[in-house]
């Protein structure tokens, strides 16, 4: 898989996982636009993860989550966000 293949389909991972769990970063962003280097700190450390497929069944099956589940790399930060 190239490079910006792999950043494609991640970024619309984290995109549809935040969604998910209430966080709209696009909102975020405009408000504190040093945001987006976080975000795409979250796009490169949703790159790392080795459960794509189950993300992608996980997301499948959720039009909306309290929370993330345990095997995202970016749970612990989409709470936060979730949060504030």
């Amino acid at each position: 898989m190239g490079i910006f293949k792999k950043l494609d389909d991640h970024s619309d991972l984290m995109g549809k996982m935040s969604d998910k769990v209430g966080v709209d970063w696009a909102e975020k962003i405009s408000e504190h636009p040093e945001m987006a280097r976080q975000y795409r700190t979250a796009v490169m450390t949703c790159t790392q993860c080795k459960s794509v497929g189950e993300c992608k069944g996980w997301q499948a099956t959720h039009d909306h989550a309290d929370a993330a589940p345990d095997y995202c790399l970016n749970k612990d930060l989409l709470a936060q966000l979730a949060a504030d």
